[in-house]
């Protein structure tokens, strides 16, 4: 078991490209595997235009706890790198969908989906 997460389990491994610019892999400011973790962002994004995976799902993927993600999520996003939009249950606080979406040189790459 590595970060809470249950390695014997399997975990699809998406089989797309990921595209990692030079402004993500060269920040200093974001921490352990953050720029890998926006190169998934990105192939999924590839997939639907925007990143629909859950925390669970990224932690699994690469054998992290969820606050991992986390963090590697918030420092992309106070980087500008990405911007998160968060849509809850009406009356709750429990997400109904999350939408992540690449953001390239300040300005966001692709667009909130229509439902």
């Amino acid at each position: 078991m590595i970060g809470g997460t249950d390695m014997t389990k399997k975990v699809e491994r998406p089989n797309y490209y990921a595209i990692i610019p030079a402004s993500v892999r060269y920040d200093n400011n974001l921490p352990g595997k953050a720029s890998l973790l926006y190169g998934e962002i990105t192939a999924l994004c590839n997939q639907k235009g925007y990143c629909w995976a859950s925390d669970s799902y990224f932690a699994d993927l690469y054998g992290v706890a969820k606050s991992t993600i986390q963090t590697w999520l918030k420092a992309l996003e106070i980087n500008g790198h990405i911007s998160r939009d968060v849509i809850y249950k009406e009356g709750t606080l429990e997400i109904e969908h999350r939408y992540i979406r690449i953001s390239v040189g300040g300005y966001l790459k692709t667009r909130l989906p229509l439902h």
